[in-house]
Order: C-alpha cells, then sequence, then structure tokens
C-alpha cells in the first residue's frame, strides 16, 4: 500500500499514516463529514426563510440579518486557527472537527429555544465554528486519506451532499415551519452536527508522532492578526447591517464603526507584512499564485451567490406574497444539478488536475442566471420562471461546492495545503458575510422591490471578477 502520496516543499515523499488507516475507519470519517456536510446545508439554505418568519413571531426586522453575517466574523478567524493546527498537528484535525460539530449542535439548540431575536443573534455568532470544522479540516482530511484523484471524486460526492441538504432542507424546512414552527427546524438540524461530528471522532486516526512527518507549521498562532480580523469584520458588518436602521450612515456611531474598521484594516496588513508565514493570513500561503486565485474567486464567488441564495426567498414571501414552501422551493431546486454535476466534477478536478476550466464554466452560468432573473423579476413574476431558472442556477452551485472542495486539495503544495485551504475558505466566509451585509444595506434603502434588481446587478460584477481571478488557476507542476 502506498503510504507516501504527498511531497513537501522540498520534493522528498513524506510518511502519511492516514493512508495507512483501515478502510473501515476511513469510510467512518467520509460518512461522518458528509452528514455534518449535508446538516450544515440545510441550516444555511433554511436560514433564509427560517429568519423572516422568525421575525414575524419574536420581532427584530431591524437586526436580523445580523444572525447570518456575525458567524463570519468567528469563522474568518477560527479558519486560520484551524490551519495552522492542523498544519502543525495533523493528528489534531479529528478532535477540532468533533469541537466545531459540537459546537454548533449547541448553537441550534440554543437558536431553538430563543425568545428574542436578539436571543438568536448571539449563539449564531458562535454557528462560524461548523465552517471552520468541515471546510478547512473536513476536507483536508479526505486528502490526508487518499490519493489525489480519488480524493477529487471523494470531495466532488461533498457536493452531492450539499445538493441532498439544499434538495432536503428548503422545502422540508419551509413545510415544518407552515404546518408547526421554525423552532422544530432547528431541532431537525443539530442531530446531523452531533452524529457527524462523533462518527469522524471515531474514525481514521493517528497520533502525533506517527503524523509528525506530515507536519508543516512552526511558530505561534497570529493573535494580534486575529485580533485584527474580528475587529475589522465586526466593525464592518455592523454598521453595513445597521445602516439603515439602528445606526443610520453618516451619525457618529456609523462613522466610529467605520473607521475603527479601517484602522484594523491597516494592522492587520501591518501584520502579515511583519510576521510573514506566521501571519493569521500567512504571506508565504498568499504568495502561491493558487491560493490567492482560488481564495480571491471565493470571496466573488460567495458575494455574487447571496444575492440569489439569501434575499430571493425573502423576497417570493414578502414581495410575490408566496408561502414558505414555495419560497424554499426556489432554493430546492438550486441545488438539483448538484446531485449528478458535483461528483463528474471533481472527478474532471482530480484528472486535469486543475478546477480552472470547471471553475470558469460555473462563472459564467453565475453571470447568465443574474442575469436571467434581473430581466423577470417583478412582483407580479411567474414563480414558475422563477423555478425554471434556478434549476440552471443549480449548475453554478454544483461547480462552487465541487472547484472549492476538491481544487485546493489538489493545486497546491502539501506544504501549505491546509494553511492555503483556510485562506481560501475565509474569503469564502469574507464574501458571504460581506455581501449578505451589502445586499442589506441596498434592500433596506431601497426597499426590497427597489432593491433587488440592484443586487442583481452588483451580483454579476462580482461574478465577472470571480471569472478573471478563475482564469489565474494553473496546474501544481506549473506553479
Amino acid at each position: 500500500m502506498d503510504t507516501k502520496h504527498d511531497k513537501g516543499g522540498s520534493g522528498e515523499a513524506v510518511r502519511n499514516p492516514f493512508v495507512e488507516a483501515p478502510h473501515s475507519k476511513k469510510m467512518m470519517t467520509i460518512v461522518g463529514i458528509y452528514i455534518a456536510v449535508v446538516g450544515s446545508i440545510i441550516q444555511s439554505s433554511t436560514l433564509s426563510t427560517l429568519l423572516p418568519v422568525a421575525v414575524s413571531e419574536v420581532g427584530g426586522l431591524d437586526y436580523y440579518s445580523l444572525a447570518s453575517t456575525l458567524s463570519g466574523i468567528i469563522s474568518v478567524a477560527v479558519m486560520p486557527l484551524w490551519g495552522y493546527l492542523g498544519a502543525k498537528n495533523p493528528a489534531i484535525k479529528r478532535p477540532l472537527f468533533t469541537v466545531s460539530l459540537l459546537i454548533g449542535a449547541v448553537v441550534l439548540f440554543a437558536r431553538a429555544l430563543a425568545p428574542t431575536m436578539m436571543a438568536i443573534v448571539v449563539p449564531s455568532m458562535f454557528y462560524g465554528f461548523v465552517s471552520a470544522g468541515i471546510f478547512v479540516l473536513g476536507y483536508s482530511m479526505i486528502r490526508d486519506m487518499f490519493e489525489a484523484q480519488k480524493a477529487g471524486t471523494y470531495l466532488g460526492i461533498c457536493g452531492t451532499m450539499m445538493a441532498i441538504g439544499m434538495l432536503a432542507g428548503p422545502v422540508l424546512g419551509g413545510f415544518i415551519m407552515d404546518v408547526a414552527s421554525w423552532r422544530w427546524v432547528c431541532h431537525m438540524i443539530w442531530p446531523f452536527m452531533l452524529a457527524g461530528g462523533l462518527l469522524v471522532f471515531f474514525g481514521a486516526k493517528a497520533t502525533t508522532e506517527e503524523a509528525a512527518d506530515m507536519a508543516s507549521a512552526s511558530g505561534k498562532f497570529d493573535v494580534s492578526g486575529a485580533i485584527a480580523v474580528i475587529v475589522f469584520l465586526g466593525a464592518l458588518i455592523t454598521a453595513l447591517s445597521l445602516g439603515t436602521s439602528f445606526l443610520p450612515f453618516g451619525t457618529l456611531g456609523s462613522n466610529v464603526l467605520l473607521i475603527v474598521a479601517a484602522a484594523a484594516l491597516v494592522a492587520l496588513v501591518f501584520v502579515i507584512r511583519k510576521k510573514q508565514g506566521n501571519a493569521i493570513i500567512p504571506a508565504t500561503a498568499l504568495r502561491n499564485r493558487n491560493t490567492l486565485s482560488f481564495g480571491i474567486a471565493n470571496f466573488f464567488c460567495m458575494f455574487s451567490n447571496m444575492a440569489v441564495f439569501f434575499f430571493l426567498p425573502m423576497y417570493v414571501i414578502t414581495v410575490m406574497g408566496h408561502s414558505a414552501t414555495e419560497a424554499g422551493l426556489t432554493t430546492t431546486l438550486y441545488s438539483v444539478a448538484g446531485l449528478f454535476l458535483s461528483p463528474l466534477f471533481g472527478k474532471m478536478i482530480g484528472k486535469a488536475g486543475n478546477a480552472r476550466g470547471v471553475l470558469s464554466f460555473g462563472c459564467i452560468m453565475r453571470i447568465i442566471v443574474a442575469a436571467a432573473l434581473l430581466l423577470i423579476m417583478a412582483p407580479d413574476a411567474n414563480i414558475f420562471v422563477i423555478y425554471v431558472i434556478m434549476l440552471f442556477a443549480g449548475c453554478y452551485n454544483s461547480v462552487q461546492s465541487s472547484a472549492f472542495s476538491a481544487g485546493p486539495q489538489i493545486q497546491l503544495p502539501a506544504d501549505i495545503r491546509v494553511q492555503g485551504n483556510s485562506i481560501i475558505q475565509v474569503g469564502q466566509n469574507l464574501g458571504g458575510a460581506i455581501g449578505t451585509a451589502i445586499y442589506t444595506v441596498i434592500l433596506g434603502s431601497m426597499g426590497v422591490v427597489g432593491g433587488m434588481p440592484i443586487a442583481l446587478t452588483v451580483s454579476i460584477v462580482a461574478a465577472v471578477c470571480a471569472l478573471v481571478f478563475a482564469l489565474r488557476l494553473r496546474k501544481l507542476e506549473e506553479e
């Protein structure tokens, strides 16, 4: 059995004990990751419908978007930390994954009991641990256990799991909200987190000594950089999310937050330049062409995505007057193509050794779909036309789930793979959090009817930016 399928920065093969793990333990780990992915996607795909319904019961319309955006602050800080720890000691990925998923289960359970919107917002901040666990640790654990082409296939199946979550989540969640309560939707999801975390904990493992040859990080974690990231993102998102309600733009409070965000960003740049490879966003990984291209493309893809994924169900409910079930169907149809396309795309990426073609196709489809919605979106629009468009949108959704799961694991050198992947996933969370906040400003200041066309236009521009960086990707040996 080949136990030396990876190479370090010197090109010398290193021993990988995870390849030697019993097949049953590998499968247990993969099933746990897949269950966690399904639960995570059910959560995210129902949130855009759940929050408006929760607002109607507990109030808090002026700041309800914080329930989804603030989790990005935690995830952007935790992802590099998990990446650093996982690179320094690959054996610790398994318990860190389990801890992340257990935190997610507690957050969802607390959300189900929340008496006010603020009681939803506060615990939801910590849901960012789930993203860090799945997308930084979970994906790299799959790559640890298998050679590149087989890993590409298994990572592509993650896209199928996302599609299953999006198929089951919105319609089932919407139905439960219509006939019972949004609280029962939360109770439906947290067991996925618990099961996924426990399966991985009892899955493939290695001791610190056995995985020592795979360790690639040194130094200490960048605490000052983490603080700068948290302050920057927290101040920016709060200012944007509350700019049309509690802290209107131009007021003292809003201006102070924006100044603090700018100062924290300057401090972060200074930390990166000073600490280089030991910074929270390692300069050494950023100098890698594929890391930077994947990270920026992921940012713009997710930024573009939120205009449709998060706000279209709200438009269907609040403007078009349809039920939560009908609104949930828009995101359910969004996932149909992923059932069969995601594994195919993952296999294509693994075989080609490059996600450029697949990702570029997805960006072009993203532009076409947003343009089509821009043309037909109106209060009296035919809901079935929207459903058809969302079926086609599934093409780029399956691309995103496969390209950013399989691509980095195959196109980044082994010695920077975990930290590079954490940067790429930070791009995703930044794009989602900042995108949601900016679209909230647009719809809050212009109204949902007038703001949706502007939001879709911004979405198209972001998709074009993602395409530019997708075209910069190169095969690993060309780096």
